[in-house]
């Protein structure tokens, strides 16, 4: 599957396993690590997720979406997921997932992205903080896109990092756009993910808008829109989006880009 696009070969590559009732762990794992990619295993309405390195995960954002997408139902209803039971919405043309509470943590300071980076200190636009729901990130906000799109970290200093501000990952974003109509440009260094760089990361773009409400950046904007992917070739394009009921929910697209057999 290709998450966050209508476009095969763009946005969030993922794969999604059916009928995995009868599946261990260490077999979901193996399965998630032949096929290279964050992978989702389906029984019924129960969701699991595994990384190409064999870790389960609590909850991953586009393979929610890419299991919705195969798994023949319509309309609003619930999974069953190591986060909780959570809604999700399912339209002809978009997919949606209601994701559990996000909190933060203090800001850390700039210098702890700077070095994990690479980065300038005087690139950085912001707090940096750790925050996020199930799955937390280290959010950094810079400058630009051409300082989004230089970045080349060593994955060593993004594990250090990540270890040190106990997150998953780094989530780099600027909100200089450079899309008309996009809150957000961002991209996302994971830890312990056996993946050097994420091309578009839902429980990330969360983690972001809340940032962004939180730090008064988008004021009164309950639906943000947030891009992902560009420096790797794999555009997509995310919203989250506040509901009435204080609900917050990731939506995206989905396409179908190949069947195989493991």
């Amino acid at each position: 599957m290709d998450v966050f696009t209508k476009a095969p070969g763009q946005g969030n590559p993922g794969a999604v396993v059916l009928d995995s009732g009868g599946l261990t762990g260490p077999v979901m794992a193996g399965v998630a690590a032949r096929l290279g990619l964050e992978t989702t295993f389906v029984d019924g309405t129960t969701l699991r997720y595994y990384q190409p390195s064999g870790t389960a995960m609590t909850l991953c954002g586009h393979g929610t979406l890419a299991a919705l997408a195969v798994m023949g139902r319509a309309g609003r209803f619930k999974v069953s997921t190591p986060a909780g039971d959570l809604p999700v919405d399912v339209q002809p043309e978009l997919l949606g997932l209601a994701m559990p509470g996000v909190s933060f943590r203090d800001p850390v300071a700039a210098s702890v992205a700077a070095q994990a980076l690479g980065l300038d200190p005087a690139e950085i636009d912001g707090p940096v903080q750790p925050g996020g729901s199930a799955r937390p990130k280290l959010l950094v906000p810079v400058r630009s896109t051409a300082v989004l799109d230089a970045l080349r970290p060593e994955s060593r200093q993004i594990e250090e990092a990540c270890a040190t501000t106990e997150t998953t990952g780094i989530y780099v974003f600027t909100c200089k756009a450079r899309t008309f109509g996009a809150t957000a440009d961002a991209r996302h260094f994971p830890a312990g993910a056996a993946i050097y760089e994420d091309p578009v990361t839902g429980v990330a773009a969360v983690a972001l808008a809340w940032y962004l409400w939180k730090h008064g950046v988008a004021p009164g904007c309950g639906a943000l829109k947030i891009e992902q992917g560009h420096a790797m070739g794999r555009p997509g394009r995310m919203l989250v989006k506040q509901e009435p009921d204080g609900r917050t929910w990731l939506y995206g697209q989905a396409v179908v880009r190949e069947q195989v057999e493991v």
